[in-house]
């Protein structure tokens, strides 16, 4: 491994005759980092390995995952402009921003989907790619400022397989850590060379982040300011001037650039509210005894640790002993780090403060503490739900020190040392990689084809993509992403769903149905625009004796079109709230004073007028969604049809339309 001088260049680069000698061994270096990184990615991940095309990492979020991704290529394919308008919760708009979108990981694996139409493949693929870039992103930055790819080497390993990062394993929004490595790089050497090149890698960082997931560009900010306020100061020079104006205009041509992204999450928090409460996000903030704490499936400490410490993966925020070692050699010792080695302490100490969250006692007294700034002041941080996972941020930090130490080791050795070298690098591997290493429960094997899947109901709903509900609902208590990854094989829109948030007129719904199939739960399918009923009925049970399909047949207006155990019914057509919709003048405010009387009507009303470009108010709440009061300009209301206007607080108003058993009622003082 050549070594380096005090600029970060191979000395050998230096040497007459010898630059191309020096360009393969950094060549041959680089490319036994990642493929380290790719041999780790792949036994973290196992057994998926034996068999991606069909197993998931567990049957959770890996789930939602792939289907996201396979969302964003088919949106892309058919409909780029209605891509945040994803398939579930219909007829809820925006539905992709419940959660991440996975837009840059869905680009990485677009060629995998296209050639074989395989979420799960595309999952397994993009998780072992978050695995290897964020190890190689991390390896460069620790290359770059320390010259040395041994330490490169330790870094990205620490990076990956830090017990608190595989306790998150499930998450591929935040595996997908590669770009905060490099945000560091670019800004470092944008503060120390005030090279408009470098911002402009900055910018390229910043809007690449926004591409793979809004949670880590959330947390970019905090990055960025720790890192460009120790090195402004330790600058102190017109460089670090002119590379700061710089990086703010790259910076703010990239949030430009990523606006069409972000306003589909502003309108979501618009519409709904969608935010965390405040105990809500104290519930899941960080302990300190949080930092001992493992999963029970992590092989080395699961056994000792978990019992003490382990409430929940979210909370696993334990860094291993061995990165904790090589950190602080390099904190004391990696003189050429320069000031970059306490901007990365810097972050360490910011990020696990903020993971405390807003609130903390002192002497069993509550004091505020500084998320609570972040949660009232930063634009997106009242979506965030778990400030523990800023942990995650303070690996950035952490590992970075680590490859320092090694680095610093690296040149205590000095070049008649190489094999002790790289020997005590391979130790350092082993080491960390043991302790982050933890069992998984795989998927049993998923069908991804036609073939395998042999399911008329859904090949009915490919040929018949009119909007479906699929009964039995799961339970909003306790939801699952299986409707999500099945519509991968029709796309038809679904009324079920699984994301990050849960709309508030699921519940709701979710009650009524259990009275499923009286004549008023097929009169409000009807009246959202529902077609088809995809019914799973009970195995067990013979399909004569079944009493859904008995009773769903007598009900008028409804035909099987597919038969035991899957059935699908047409249902009439009959979208009646649609119509109430329509009869709004165009972009009129809309009031529904009775909403607390049918709150599945007309929270789905509801979400149906904001499809169409109205604002809604009412009172109370519904779910998570605190409605804002009407005001007096507010000249439309609906509520239930023969309402006294005067008992629902519109005395004189007119009636406008009628619908399903609702009307639409218009202020006597307003323009018709």
């Amino acid at each position: 491994m050549a070594e380096s001088t005090a600029a970060g260049l191979p000395e050998t680069a230096a040497i007459p005759g010898s630059r191309l000698h020096g360009r393969w061994r950094e060549g041959i270096a680089a490319v036994s980092v990642a493929l380290c990184c790719l041999t780790l990615s792949v036994l973290i991940t196992f057994p998926v390995v034996r068999d991606p095309v069909h197993r998931l990492i567990s049957a959770g979020d890996p789930v939602f995952q792939a289907w996201t991704i396979a969302w964003d290529i088919h949106a892309v394919q058919t409909a780029p402009r209605q891509i945040f308008d994803a398939n579930i919760f219909y007829p809820y708009h925006n539905t992709l921003a419940y959660s991440d979108y996975l837009f840059g990981q869905a680009i990485l694996v677009a060629p995998i989907v296209l050639a074989t139409h395989n979420p799960v493949l595309a999952d397994n693929l993009a998780t072992w790619l978050a695995f290897v870039l964020s190890g190689c992103a991390m390896a460069l930055l620790v290359r770059a400022v320390s010259g040395s790819w041994l330490g490169g080497l330790v870094a990205g390993v620490a990076y990956i397989v830090a017990p608190a990062r595989l306790a998150q394993i499930e998450h591929l929004h935040l595996l997908s850590a590669e770009w905060l490595p490099l945000a560091a790089l670019t800004t470092w050497k944008t503060v120390r060379t005030g090279s408009w090149r470098w911002a402009l890698g900055l910018g390229v960082v910043v809007l690449l982040q926004g591409l793979f997931g809004i949670y880590y560009f959330l947390f970019l900010p905090v990055l960025l300011v720790v890192v460009w306020a120790i090195g402004f100061i330790a600058e102190h020079s017109w460089r670090a001037v002119r590379g700061t104006l710089w990086a703010g205009v790259t910076c703010s041509l990239s949030l430009l650039l990523l606006i069409p992204i972000l306003l589909p999450y502003w309108r979501v928090h618009q519409e709904l509210g969608a935010e965390r409460s405040i105990d809500e996000v104290v519930y899941w903030h960080a302990r300190w005894t949080d930092y001992l704490a493992v999963p029970p499936e992590n092989w080395l400490y699961g056994s000792v640790l978990a019992p003490l410490y382990h409430r929940h993966i979210e909370r696993d925020l334990f860094p291993g002993v061995t990165v904790l070692f090589f950190a602080l050699l390099g904190l004391f010792f990696a003189r050429r780090a320069g000031w970059l080695r306490w901007a990365m302490l810097a972050l360490i100490v910011v990020a696990v403060t903020l993971s405390f969250g807003p609130i903390g006692l002192v002497n069993e007294k509550p004091v505020t503490l500084p998320y609570n700034l972040l949660y009232n002041h930063l634009p997106g941080f009242r979506a965030v739900r778990v400030p523990a996972r800023f942990a995650l941020l303070a690996l950035v930090g952490l590992a970075a020190l680590a490859g320092f130490g090694m680095a610093t080791i690296n040149d205590w050795l000095g070049p008649r040392f190489r094999w002790l070298r790289v020997g005590v690098a391979c130790l350092a591997v082993v080491a960390l990689t043991a302790e982050g290493l933890r069992s998984l429960p795989v998927t049993p094997p998923l069908p991804v084809t036609w073939q395998e899947l042999q399911r008329p109901d859904y090949a009915w709903l490919a040929a018949h993509p009119v909007p479906a509900i699929e009964l039995p609902m799961a339970d909003p208590a306790a939801p699952a992403p299986w409707p999500n990854f099945w519509s991968t094989f029709h796309w038809a829109p679904l009324v079920n769903g699984y994301s990050g948030i849960t709309p508030p007129a699921y519940a709701p719904l979710y009650e009524q149905m259990r009275a499923f199939p009286s004549a008023e739960t097929l009169h409000l399918l009807r009246g959202i625009g529902v077609q088809a009923i995809v019914y799973h009925a009970d195995r067990s049970q013979p399909a004569d004796r079944d009493p859904i399909v008995n009773a769903l047949l007598a009900q008028p207006g409804v035909t099987q079109v597919v038969g035991w155990p899957d059935y699908v019914f047409m249902l009439s057509s009959d979208p009646w709230l649609w119509r109430l919709a329509e009869a709004v003048p165009a972009g009129a405010p809309v009031a529904l004073p009775a909403l607390a009387r049918d709150p599945a009507t007309f929270g789905l009303l509801a979400a149906i007028l904001q499809r169409t470009g109205h604002h809604v108010y009412g009172p109370g709440t519904l779910g998570f969604w605190h409605i804002p009061a009407p005001g007096p300009t507010v000249c439309a209301a609906i509520v239930p049809d023969g309402s006294d206007p005067a008992g629902v607080g519109w005395a004189g108003a007119m009636v406008r339309a009628r619908e399903g058993g609702l009307m639409l009622l218009w202020r006597a003082d307003c323009a018709a």
